[in-house]
């Protein structure tokens, strides 16, 4: 995330470690990052499972997915504005 990396000198080499940073930084709550961390594990599921059950049970999760992504961008509006940038 350019985020951490610019304002926060966080360098984040995968997606979960970028949400653990989010959540170190105060971007998220420690209750959205977990649901992060399993819209990861969702994420990973669908690219090497071809399950139809499992992936039907993911598109269930998706709005939850978004609304967090939502939340997240919110946030880094927000610190930007505050930030001046």
């Amino acid at each position: 995330m350019t985020y951490l990396k610019e304002r926060e000198g966080i360098v984040c080499r995968s997606p979960k470690e970028c949400f653990r940073a989010a959540l170190s930084v105060g971007l998220a709550s420690e209750e959205a990052t977990r649901q992060f961390l399993k819209m990861v594990d969702d994420r990973n599921l669908t690219s090497h499972t071809y399950i139809e059950a499992v992936a039907a049970s993911i598109f269930q999760r998706l709005p939850e997915y978004s609304r967090l992504m939502d939340e997240l961008l919110s946030a880094l509006s927000n610190r930007s504005i505050e930030d001046g940038v």
